[in-house]
């Protein structure tokens, strides 16, 4: 069976319906970040996809920057019960003038509190309520200014919206506080790297969710406590990207093998 990160909530239920071992995991909340592509010239030549982590006063919570794209485009994706995540991707031959990026905050909840998946799904469904069932659009600089952003602004931005059906509006109304200021202190340290990452016109589209947060408990062969029983993978927590998820998948592969 094939989970993968969109299937967490289902994943959670199956591990809560079968007394399937878990443990809180993290759960990433933040958003999508557009930005010219002049500002990531050097980052875009020789790195491509640059990573970039920090961990911003005063909560200092890992925030760190996924997926991006240069010359891309943003996107909308749809989850389980209509929830709306923005996303992002390039073109071979189809080419923006911008690049788009994550920026993640990474949470881990603490006691009594053990649905991390419930609480990023709640966040993403107040954000789509103030969109219309839209991702919601904001530049910066309104927020610098404590104003949400209309979409009369918006087209006279001089940096131009890759996704057209984003709404303009205030994601600081859904997002919560500390989050958000994980996001806006991430944001200006990284200006003092790369020249232009805060400039007020650059847009920060919302919600981008990862759900990883169901983490099953395994021993080092990946069996869960369900005798015969194995995960791996994104799905199941293990892993977070593409290259660890892989990674596992040749390890199974080894112990089957055995």
């Amino acid at each position: 069976m094939l989970a993968g990160r969109k299937g967490a909530n289902w994943l959670s239920d199956m591990c809560q319906n079968h007394n399937i071992k878990t443990r809180p995991g993290i759960v990433d909340i933040g958003i999508r970040y557009e930005l010219p592509d002049k500002v990531m010239e050097d980052i875009n030549k020789y790195m491509y996809e640059g990573k970039f982590i920090g961990r911003p006063y005063p909560f200092k919570d890992k925030v760190r920057t996924f997926c991006q794209n240069p010359s891309g485009f943003v996107s909308s994706e749809v989850y389980d019960e209509n929830i709306a995540l923005v996303n992002g991707h390039s073109y071979k031959n189809k080419k923006s003038t911008n690049t788009n990026l994550a920026i993640l905050v990474s949470h881990n909840f603490t006691y009594p509190f053990h649905n991390p998946i419930l609480y990023g799904r709640n966040v993403a469904k107040n954000l789509n309520e103030l969109g219309d069932g839209n991702i919601v659009i904001q530049r910066l600089g309104d927020i610098f200014r404590g104003k949400r952003t209309w979409k009369e602004e918006l087209e006279k931005n001089s940096v131009v919206p890759t996704l057209k059906s984003a709404v303009a509006g205030d994601i600081t109304f859904a997002i919560g506080y500390r989050t958000m200021s994980d996001i806006i202190n991430f944001i200006c340290e990284m200006d003092k790297v790369v020249e232009g990452f805060a400039a007020p016109d650059n847009l920060l589209y919302g919600p981008e969710i990862k759900f990883y947060s169901n983490e099953l408990v395994l021993n080092k062969n990946f069996e869960s406590s369900v005798k015969g029983l194995f995960a791996m993978g994104d799905g199941c927590g293990m892993t977070r990207g593409l290259m660890m998820a892989s990674s596992s998948g040749v390890q199974m592969a080894r112990i089957i093998e055995q």
